[in-house]
């Protein structure tokens, strides 16, 4: 944060190490394996969700996603990125060609998704999802995203209530787990994050997250001439409920859309049959 709100980070940092059980939070910080401050490991959050509620979303075949419709798409699992493989020719490295002329290309990283079958994808499976490359390259979506909540809640004293009111961007049902490669995403029938060969934001997914956020609080902020439309001590707690039926229903919809059009970019989607 800019020098400006190094106050709000002090104050921050305290309220998470005096209740690092309890503390709200607006943003994305703690890994994974991070036992410090569990309601902000966002990653492990969603990943307990889904093994204790989604089983039947990721653990594949389901009755979501049958085997048939699984088999269709599973020959398409390739590598998620590649870079041409290059040789050392007179002291510098130079791209390999085929004999058409084309590059020859590697993968990036060990991105192949692992085979689902036998459990392979299972939330439940030891190692899976502890890294965002097993059992396949997905992202940790945080469904109301971090960056809008600081632009549309932007005075240090607007965030300073949100952390009160001890709403957290990193716990259900504000986090979502999706695959960031197209065929990983036909076969889950869930929306993609993100596509590795696409354009790497979701710029339409966050303009029109920033509109529902500017309603919420317009919806909330009473006397807005005389505050200037800030969020109040007053108001914090109904905003924090606001929030959280916002995260849900917009979660809801991400799994809904997936279904209706398996591998959709979330960039792509419209929230017009969000319900709200």
């Amino acid at each position: 944060m800019s020098s400006d709100n190094e106050h709000l980070v002090d104050w921050v940092e305290n309220e998470h190490e005096t209740s690092p059980k309890a503390t709200g939070c607006l943003w994305r910080h703690e890994e994974y394996d991070g036992t410090r401050y569990p309601r902000c490991n966002y990653r492990k959050n969603a990943h307990d969700y889904s093994k204790d509620s989604e089983r039947g979303i990721y653990n594949v075949p389901n009755m979501r996603s049958p085997e048939r419709w699984v088999q269709v798409w599973v020959d398409r699992l390739l590598p998620s990125m590649q870079k041409a493989k290059t040789t050392t020719a007179k002291g510098r490295k130079v791209p390999l060609k085929n004999p058409d002329g084309s590059f020859v290309m590697t993968p990036m990283h060990n991105s192949t998704p692992a085979s689902p079958d036998m459990g392979g994808w299972d939330v439940e499976k030891d190692g899976n999802f502890s890294t965002d490359k097993v059992p396949y390259w997905h992202n940790t979506h945080h469904v109301i995203a971090c960056g809008e909540i600081v632009q549309v809640f932007s005075a240090e004293r607007e965030q300073r209530l949100l952390v009160k009111s001890r709403w957290n961007i990193n716990e259900m049902p504000n986090v979502i787990i999706l695959p960031k490669q197209f065929a990983v995403a036909r076969i889950l029938k869930l929306p993609t994050h993100v596509p590795p060969n696409g354009k790497q934001n979701h710029s339409n997914y966050s303009k029109r997250l920033g509109t529902k956020l500017n309603d919420i609080k317009a919806k909330l902020v009473a006397n807005g001439a005389k505050t200037g439309h800030e969020l109040t001590d007053d108001n914090k707690d109904a905003c924090r409920k606001e929030l959280e039926k916002a995260s849900l229903a917009l979660r809801q919809f991400l799994l809904e859309s997936g279904e209706k059009n398996p591998g959709i970019n979330i960039d792509n989607l419209t929230f017009d049959s969000v319900n709200w």
